[in-house]
């Protein structure tokens, strides 16, 4: 391991003055891509905690998947006109990440995985004194998993000692746990099995462990706890008093008639009222499944508003307010209006909602068949967003003076007493996925929009703060560059460089810059290309051309495709590992990532897959740059699966890279990945696969017996026998993608004594995280494609 982290460390060169040479990225580049986790400004504005997230060749373990990023991560501080420094001493080590800033700024919430132990501190953050906490934290997976009641007392949710959440377990548990059955089987003495159940079975499958909620009181660190529960989110009311939890309790029955949503869960939802100072718990009796990510307080902190799904009719939803005080649960009359459920990435349902002058307001339809945000009310309901153009499901703000909601790229006030108002073009961004994994969770990304009386808004390409109230705009004019996080006087901004380099500035100033080796690469920018899909419709694909001098000939074309989003430009500074485009230009070949959107192919992905990749590269071809008649199809996951069903239905490719992808989706509809059939406790692993295939990327729209032709036409491992060119799939042995999937393919391939190649990763998961099996990856790769397809 040493050995590998010298040779990967050789690829960090120092920058002499004045040097100009241009070199190629390489694996070691990739391997030593740098990056930022969340970035989250004090109160008060005066301090900038964010985290560094090491690159994948100074981390010490892999085994962590996605989460490998924390186990080298650093907290780093930024005040006033200071450099950024670590927050913590260089004692503490490294595998920190940002929790939330306490209400006075004085202390931060914080995070650590070290050996397999996730634990929380509290840091002072002036000195980076730290008090570690005793037990497991849980993880804000969900929505919230810890909230600051005051600057001396924090609540949180502990999981039980030494259970890890499941997303830090399944890199290493799933072999651990094979390994230690096969030794009780070896002595004989111990039973080595997992058991499963459905239908009047069901109580057999094994439960997650409960959860404790707990609170933190300092300056000392006690921990008491309040209560316990299958708890996974958590919201408390503006005063203090309450606390909203929900989670997950028994199995739950469903109809076998209706799709599997990718992200459904297969228990209950439900909800629990923590009176914190009293100790008292409640359970308030909602008699159907609570709905997801929901949990909005009302202003005064005295009322709860949530969802529930209504039992008979699918897609419905239930308005529901709480009352705890009274212990009163009322089910607020919709007066005719259909909500919109929002569908997550995995396409679970929300209802979205939320409260303006102590009244709910919701996103629903009317009859008119029009989505708005409508204030509820006993007798009736009003539209808030009449005369404008349909607005966005989600808030960007609430506040006393109105709501901010998004349409058509303009930001909007929403008033009871008043028609909506344009107050200028979207200025903020959405939260990086990494912060939603130990701050604020998914919930945040549908619900609990942020409580301010003003947000930023840009105004003739100016950004500014405004009032919400009265549109007044105030304050100094914020900087280029996305915003990371903001206060009434304060700004932190990520920008990137034409070097693909990226730093975070402070009120205007740099105070941290990543891969100063990006300067001296040579990284090649795409050129739009635009064209018209089968119906007439514009989209636009990206080429990337090798430097002139690489080859005398036209090189040949890798095809990236990946099916149903729009494409978009390349980013090194993001580090893709399974399909790098700029590793493959600097091989030599031109790269076309086409636009296989497809909107009208849902139900049917394969359909039509080589001709809609086939009329990008088409398109491509009249630009020239590259030999079209040796093309190379390479995708990863669902790009995978496109990659082969385009090389059944053509012959046009020379070679096919199909990396983790599913290609059988009969058996991909049933069968387990491997972390989720050894710990079937972190829920019965049928909902996710079978989702996916039904209504997720799949889209199937039921299982394989409702329509076995569907199913049959649209997976390329049952249509193997057209496929001519030669094929490599790869695959990870852990991969939730089970790799029985590349396996069938490399069977069906293998009996037809067709040109395949198969390699399996062992204990890595949907991307690659071992740095050794990165290199021999792409190492393999391009050994393999000089051979099936010269030129390259």
């Amino acid at each position: 391991m040493r050995t590998i982290a010298l040779v990967l460390a050789s690829a960090v060169l120092t920058i002499w003055p004045g040097c100009a040479v241009a070199d190629p990225f390489t694996v070691n580049d990739l391997l030593n891509v740098e990056s930022f986790g969340q970035a989250v400004l004090s109160p008060d504005g005066g301090a900038l905690a964010f985290d560094h997230l090491a690159p994948a060749a100074e981390r010490e373990v892999h085994q962590f998947d996605y989460l490998d990023r924390m186990v080298g991560a650093r907290v780093m501080l930024a005040r006033g006109s200071d450099e950024a420094r670590p927050l913590l001493e260089e004692s503490e080590g490294r595998g920190h990440v940002l929790g939330e800033w306490s209400p006075d700024g004085e202390r931060l919430l914080i995070y650590r995985l070290k050996d397999r132990r996730l634990s929380a501190g509290l840091a002072k953050a002036e000195t980076g004194e730290v008090v570690w906490l005793p037990g497991t934290p849980e993880m804000a997976l969900w929505g919230r998993a810890a909230q600051w009641r005051g600057p001396d007392e924090l609540i949180m949710l502990m999981r039980a000692d030494e259970d890890l959440p499941a997303l830090l377990r399944m890199g290493w548990q799933a072999g651990e746990g094979l390994q230690s059955a096969w030794e009780r089987t070896q002595h004989g003495l111990e039973p080595s099995r997992t058991i499963l159940g459905g239908g009047a079975f069901t109580d057999l499958n094994p439960q997650s462990k409960p959860r404790r909620v707990v609170k933190v009181s300092l300056p000392t660190g006690e921990v008491s706890t309040l209560a316990e529960g299958p708890f996974d989110d958590m919201e408390m009311s503006p005063d203090g008093r309450y606390l909203a939890l929900a989670g997950f309790s028994q199995t739950k029955t469903f109809d076998p008639a209706k799709p599997f949503l990718q992200g459904e869960i297969d228990r209950r939802r439900t909800l629990t009222i923590l009176d914190i100072d009293k100790g008292e718990v409640w359970e308030p009796p909602i008699a159907a499944d609570l709905g997801a990510h929901l949990l909005s307080w009302s202003p005064c902190g005295r009322r709860l508003l949530t969802w529930r799904r209504e039992a008979q009719q699918a897609g419905e939803a239930r308005l529901v307010r709480i009352t705890p005080s009274e212990r009163q649960v009322e089910n607020l009359p919709l007066h005719g209006l259909k909500p919109v459920l929002v569908k997550t990435g995995l396409r679970m349902d929300v209802a979205v909602a939320d409260w303006l002058d102590g009244a709910p307001v919701f996103y629903a339809r009317s009859a008119s068949g029009r989505a708005d945000w409508h204030l509820l009310g006993p007798d009736g309901f009003r539209s808030l967003s009449d005369g404008m153009p349909e607005p966005s499901a989600r808030l960007l703000a609430v506040s006393p003076g109105g709501l901010l909601v998004e349409a058509q790229g303009g930001v909007w006030r929403l008033k009871a007493d008043r028609p909506p108002l344009r107050l200028g073009d979207v200025a903020a961004t959405a939260l990086p996925a990494f912060e939603r994994l130990f701050w604020r969770g998914e919930r945040f990304q549908y619900n609990s929009a942020p409580r301010t009386a003003w947000w930023p808004i840009a105004r003739e390409g100016v950004r500014r703060r405004v009032q919400i109230s009265d549109g007044r705009g105030f304050g100094a004019v914020l900087p280029e560059g996305a915003l990371a996080s903001f206060t009434e006087n304060a700004a932190a901004m990520r920008q990137t460089d034409s070097r693909h380099r990226e730093a975070l500035l402070l009120d205007g100033r740099q105070v941290a810059r990543l891969n100063p080796r990006f300067e001296t690469i040579d990284f090649i920018e795409p050129s739009p290309v635009d064209y018209e899909d089968k119906k007439g419709r514009s989209i636009r694909a990206w080429l990337y051309r090798p430097a002139s001098n690489v080859k005398a000939e036209p090189p040949p074309l890798i095809v990236v495709p990946y099916p149903g989003s729009e494409p978009s430009p390349d980013r090194p500074a993001e580090g893709h590992t399974p399909a790098n485009v700029q590793l493959m230009v600097a091989q030599g070949y031109a790269v076309l990532i086409p636009n296989v959107a497809r909107p009208d192919h849902r139900g049917e992905p394969a359909k039509d897959m080589a001709e809609d990749i086939l009329l990008a590269v088409e398109a491509a071809a009249a630009s020239g740059g590259f030999d079209r008649d040796k093309l190379i199809v390479w995708g990863h996951s669902f790009g995978a699966y496109a990659a082969m069903a385009a090389a059944a239905q053509s012959d046009r490719f020379a070679a096919v890279i199909a990396a983790n992808g599913p290609y059988d989706l009969i058996s991909a509809w049933g069968q387990f990945g491997l972390a989720a059939g050894v710990a079937p406790e972190d829920g019965a692993p049928v909902r996710a696969r079978a989702g996916w295939v039904e209504t997720g990327q799949g889209g199937m729209g039921g299982p394989p017996w409702s329509d076995p032709e569907r199913y049959i036409r649209n997976s390329p491992f049952l249509a193997a026998d057209r496929v001519s060119a030669p094929v490599m799939l790869i695959t990870g042995d852990r991969d939730y993608v089970p790799h029985a999937q590349a396996e069938e393919m490399f069977s069906a391939l293998y009996r037809q004594q067709k040109d395949v190649v198969l390699l399996t990763y062992r204990g890595e998961g949907h991307v690659l995280s071992s740095p050794a099996n990165i290199v021999d990856m792409y190492d393999t790769i391009w050994s393999w494609l000089r051979q099936v397809v010269p030129g390259g």
